[in-house]
């Protein structure tokens, strides 16, 4: 495919080192080549002919032809000489090889060849590559050639050849002058062949967009140089293992990347993608982490899945990095997948909004935020649409199934307080409602102030006093709160650091429950369980209860017969499920256990008959609210601080400028949810 022969410039030169352009003794340009050690060069074999003014399989020319090629170099191209290698002709696969002959300059910088057709076929992808060519159309207005975006799709076109498709809409097609030129992969940068050929008469406007490749692993005489024993052992290696037995190591490799969703049934998939994959902060590639992860996990195949790290030069595989990662334990089974879901309150009049964030964490990852702006009453469809979407993405993701998953909510203490969460139905294909909320999932609460808030940074405060000393000492004090304590003497009952579990029981008309989980809220208590307040409850008491005894203790009264559990000090009758031991403290264990064993209480009872008053009014678990900040991650952890600012913001994607300093605007309860009113003053004052 000859073209005009541009004039030589001494410029810099933005083509690949590793391709030298090839002239026709006439002037003309034939091709390119792309170079190879030892100071070869990789060419058509129609290009040699057409440098040589030759016709196309006229035979073998004589060993040692000469002929000139275009080295690249800091100041453009320079003329070399060059001669055939005989026996490395290639006539059928339409390949031949060319040994430059010594000259002025330095060889031609040596192409990397990166053999990519079996996992091409492997996983049915194609891999979008560029190639540099010089189209003959053009001549002179392009003395550095131009460059077609590609993508190699199969094997295809000739015995040995591959399909390359370049896309209609871009201007550069696969024309004269580009024959013998590398295909480079997009990926990282490795030339996967060389162009053989364009495919013209395919219909109208067609041609050039259709065009064959000759893949480096289909020339025999380079055979060598693209060989990679250890890859081949470690693709045979992975090929026969199930990939849910290697969904911890794929976690490892990819836990510097935002959580996706894949669908790998074995470990050389997923280990055919990671090559696609940039190398991660400290060098190594995501393959080679893959397959040390693995080698932990497999010890009887770690000669071979280490050797693939030891088989890469330091350049590719930095050493000191590789020595650190085999010094780690092995990796661990993923954990259960958190989903957190962030309301923040929106300034402003009229309607109560609300900007919702949510996260789904799960294995070490994160997925990105999204972020939407609802109102008070599009919030529920807003949250169960959120938890939709996270189950399809753990349904596609890699992870054993089934995986469990929590849900955490931080909410502003109005909707806290309100709650009715767990009351949801969750969205179903076919059912008009599914379960509700609080059956189907494990839920956390979280106080959206003590959180983020930057006047309430005294309660974050004593609240990590709080945890630190219930970690140091491995448990905490349990207190219970009666509903009429005053808001002075609710902080001083709660005044001692070693309370780490407060539970509060529902007043007459919720307000004073409202007021005893704030103050417990501004002493920074870990963990608070209380219940919400519903339109209906009654006061009555069931047999086996508590009452209020003088001077606002509890006492237990009998009834029931039997051993009956026995509760926290003065603690509310209806978390005797949940908390029922004697003694007045709890380990860190049995606070951290709280959220599964509330979600168990709710399960066991969907078994009853919801018409009875016993658990429809008085001991409903689904009417029982847990907060507890004792097994989310630190705040710091979610949301960096800004410099110079004590308070840790959410992220605000979709949202220009600072977050409101403002203290939260007060809003009614969700609909549907029975008001508890708070003071104002409760709710504004630090």
């Amino acid at each position: 495919m000859a073209s005009p022969s541009p004039t030589l410039r001494s410029s810099p030169l933005p083509s690949p080192a590793w391709q030298v352009r090839i002239p026709a003794v006439d002037g003309t340009v034939a091709g390119g080549g792309i170079a190879l050690p030892g100071g070869t060069i990789l060419t058509c074999a129609h290009v040699v002919d057409a440098a040589l003014l030759r016709p196309r399989r006229a035979g073998a020319p004589a060993h040692g032809t000469a002929l000139e090629v275009d080295v690249p170099g800091p100041g453009g191209f320079s003329r070399r000489t060059a001669h055939l290698i005989g026996e490395a002709w290639d006539a059928a696969g339409d390949t031949a090889l060319l040994r430059l002959a010594p000259g002025p300059g330095a060889d031609p910088e040596p192409a990397r060849l990166l053999p990519r057709m079996g996992r091409i076929e492997r996983t049915g992808r194609p891999l979008p590559v560029r190639i540099r060519g010089h189209p003959a159309l053009l001549g002179d207005q392009a003395p550095h050639g131009l460059v077609a975006a590609a993508q190699v799709v199969g094997y295809g076109v000739f015995e040995g050849a591959a399909q390359l498709n370049l896309a209609p809409d871009q201007p550069v097609r696969i024309t004269q002058g580009f024959s013998g030129c590398g295909v480079r992969a997009d990926d990282d940068g490795g030339v996967v062949g060389i162009v053989r050929s364009a495919l013209f008469g395919a219909g109208a406007g067609a041609d050039g967009l259709l065009a064959a490749m000759t893949p480096v692993e289909s020339v025999p005489s380079i055979a060598h140089l693209v060989a990679d024993a250890e890859l081949a052992e470690v693709e045979a290696c992975l090929g026969g293992v199930d990939f849910t037995r290697v969904v911890p190591a794929y976690r490892s490799a990819t836990r510097e990347r935002p959580l996706e969703a894949v669908g790998f049934r074995t470990a050389l998939e997923a280990f055919d993608h990671l090559r696609e994959l940039a190398a991660g902060p400290d060098g190594l590639p995501p393959e080679v982490v893959f397959t040390e992860e693995v080698a932990k996990l497999r010890p009887v195949s770690r000669g071979t899945l280490r050797g693939y790290a030891d088989s890469r030069g330091p350049d590719e595989v930095p050493r000191e990095a590789l020595r650190r990662l085999r010094a780690r334990p092995a990796p661990r089974p993923p954990a259960a997948a958190r989903l957190e879901i962030i309301a923040e309150p929106l300034p402003g009049g009229g309607e109560p909004r609300y900007e919702v964030r949510s996260r789904l964490r799960a294995g070490g990852s994160a997925t990105p935020p999204r972020t939407a702006r609802v109102g008070e009453a599009g919030l529920p469809g807003e949250a169960l649409e959120i938890v939709r979407e996270a189950e399809l993405l753990l349904g596609r993701g890699p992870y054993p199934p089934p995986v469990p998953m929590t849900l955490d909510f931080y909410l502003p203490l109005p909707l806290l307080l309100s709650g009715g969460i767990a009351h949801w139905r969750v969205r179903t294909p076919a059912s008009p409602h599914g379960e509700r909320l609080g059956s189907a999932y494990r839920i956390v609460l979280h106080s959206y102030e003590r959180s983020f808030a930057p006047h309430w940074s005294g309660a974050r405060l004593r609240m990590r006093r709080r945890l630190e000393l219930a970690a140091r000492e491995g448990a905490g004090l349990v207190r219970g709160l009666p509903p009429a304590a005053p808001p002075g003497r609710a902080h001083d009952a709660l005044a001692d650091p070693r309370i780490a579990v407060c539970t509060v029981g529902p007043g007459a008309d919720g307000a004073g429950a409202a007021r005893a989980l704030v103050a417990a809220l501004e002493a920074g208590v870990p963990t608070l369980v209380w219940r919400i307040a519903r339109p209906g409850a009654g006061a009555g008491r069931r047999p086996g209860a508590v009452r209020e005894g003088p001077g606002g203790s509890w006492e237990r009264r009998g009834g029931g017969g039997g051993k009956e559990p026995l509760l926290p000090w003065n603690g509310p009758p209806i978390f005797d499920k949940l908390i029922y031991r004697g003694s007045l403290s709890l380990s860190v264990a049995e606070i951290g256990d709280l959220p599964r064993r509330l979600h168990e209480w709710r399960i066991e009872s969907t078994d009853t008959d919801i018409s009875d008053p016993m658990h429809t009014e008085h001991d409903d678990p689904f009417d029982i609210a847990l907060l507890t900040d004792h097994a989310a991650p630190p705040t710091a952890a979610r949301h960096p601080a800004p410099a110079g600012s004590d308070v840790i913001p959410p992220p605000r994607a979709g949202r220009s400028g600072p977050a409101p300093a403002a203290p939260p605007p007060r809003r009614a309860p969700l609909p549907g949810a029975a008001p508890i009113s708070a003071p104002d003053e409760l709710l504004d004052s630090e």
